[in-house]
């Protein structure tokens, strides 16, 4: 019997779902874009399902098109990762976190990656499948992390903010600038 240090679960595939999700941040104007559901309320990052056969930074970029009307762009970020051939201490565009979800016995993992957006630009619209009903609100970056619904959306956003204006600007968010 192996005594790892490692706590060990198994999920088959009808018990986790995957889903992939951004930090859309305009660094340039101090904005970051999220959602409102309006079925809720609720104040949140665009993620969804990852669908089968499609990287996990494709599905991101997709979810945040589909969910805002706006393309994104991967935000290359000086945050540490354990990703295997990195040499030093360069920028990256790994998933900058992930955060677990449960319920009804399903564990949902959450792959999030920060993105470059333009608030300036008008967004496309009809990109949301049937049965979604979101709305795209752009807010400065402090009030946007105060606004968001789940504590891990928070911390998430507060990560991707500080490490993209301290490596963008040498700030330590938006809220210096």
């Amino acid at each position: 019997m192996s005594s790892d240090a490692f706590t060990r679960v198994f999920y088959p595939s009808h018990r986790f779902v995957i889903s992939c999700g951004t930090v859309p941040i305009d660094i340039t104007h101090g904005k970051l874009l999220l959602i409102r559901k309006r079925s809720t309320n609720g104040i949140l990052l665009p993620k969804g399902r990852k669908d089968e056969n499609e990287c996990l930074k494709t599905a991101a970029l997709r979810e945040t098109f589909e969910e805002t009307g706006y393309s994104a762009t991967t935000l290359p970020l000086k945050l540490p990762t354990h990703a295997t051939n990195r040499s030093g201490n360069e920028s990256h565009s790994e998933p900058i976190a992930v955060t677990q979800r449960g319920r009804d016995h399903v564990l949902k993992l959450i792959f999030w990656y920060a993105a470059s957006v333009n608030s300036q630009e008008l967004p496309k619209r009809g990109t949301q499948q049937e049965g979604e009903d979101f709305e795209s609100i752009w807010m400065d970056c402090r009030p946007a992390v105060a606004a968001l619904s789940f504590a891990d959306d928070k911390e998430v956003a507060q990560l991707a903010i500080h490490a993209a204006y301290h490596a963008y600007f040498g700030l330590e968010d938006a809220s210096s600038s």
